[in-house]
């Protein structure tokens, strides 16, 4: 079976409007998911604006937190410091902050902590989008079962993410690392329908494995590239841990530039990769599912 929408490179490249409404669509999600950001930086100025000392600042438990954020400490660095580490270190970035900026230090404080927030909201918009494949591909699948009246179990993550998709005797995991690859896969499909059963279990038997694929969801073209390098490393650790009875491979992505479609459809012709799409493409995509579904 072949991808019935893809005769050629070009078929798989990313048109121009897409990228538009993709830019356009992270916008929006990015203003909405600002909000509370924006909020909290209003009050924690509100309460700058009243503090006259660095002491003063340090003697606050409320905005202790944003403080921290403001001396450049993001989440993934405070999580490696002792309580009594970040302080020391607070009070030093504090006490420079003020040297440098005087009587404006309140202001200097609160661009600073507006820099970190910034970073979270950008790390946080990158693994939405990473997300968002994942998300277009398992609702077609859900959907798509649905339709031909079959029984289909979906197990969600407490943030609502889908991690595990079962119907009949197969199983479709998402995100997942097996021991035997190493690293980690955005999407599986196993010859086994067990909605209880642990997942390193799941991933412990080579035989089972069907089909293994890379989702790539951002649509930015200037990444694009290095987002099928990261796909590609990915599918080649599937080859070698597998050998010559590796599983169907698969890619999806977002952004695909002319030189990553032109080597895309290269693999696809000699058969290193079983199927493709592209993101952005509906028929591609319900294409790339059906043959994902009668594997």
């Amino acid at each position: 079976m072949t991808p019935k929408f893809i005769k050629s490179a070009m078929d798989l490249q990313t048109e121009h409007r897409a990228i538009c409404d993709g830019f356009l669509a992270q916008a929006l999600q990015k203003t909405k998911k600002a909000k509370p950001f924006v909020k909290n930086a209003e009050a924690f100025y509100r309460w700058l604006k009243n503090v006259k000392s660095v002491e003063e600042l340090l003697v606050s438990s409320k905005y202790g937190n944003d403080l921290v954020s403001a001396c450049g400490f993001s989440d993934k660095a405070r999580s490696q410091l002792t309580r009594e580490e970040l302080n020391i270190a607070t009070r030093k970035v504090l006490n420079s902050i003020y040297k440098e900026a005087r009587s404006e230090f309140r202001e200097n404080i609160l661009y600073r902590y507006l820099l970190t927030k910034g970073d979270t909201l950008g790390g946080s918009m990158r693994n939405l989008t990473g997300a968002s494949a994942g998300t277009k591909l398992t609702q077609k699948i859900i959907k798509r079962l649905t339709g031909k009246k079959k029984k289909v179990h979906v197990l969600r993550s407490k943030s609502g993410k889908v991690q595990r998709v079962i119907w009949g005797n197969r199983t479709l995991l998402l995100d997942v690392k097996p021991q035997l690859i190493g690293k980690n896969i955005d999407v599986i499909l196993l010859n086994r329908g067990d909605m209880n059963a642990p997942e390193e279990e799941l991933l412990a038997d080579k035989g089972r494995y069907i089909a293994c694929g890379e989702l790539k969801g951002g649509i930015d073209p200037a990444g694009a590239d290095e987002h099928w390098k990261t796909a590609n490393s990915a599918l080649g650790r599937i080859r070698t841990a597998f050998g010559r009875k590796a599983p169907a491979l698969f890619f999806i992505g977002a952004a695909i530039e002319a030189s990553m479609a032109k080597e895309i459809f290269k693999q696809l012709k000699s058969g290193r990769l079983s199927y493709v799409a592209n993101l952005n493409k509906g028929k591609q995509v319900d294409d790339l599912v059906d043959w994902l579904l009668s594997l």
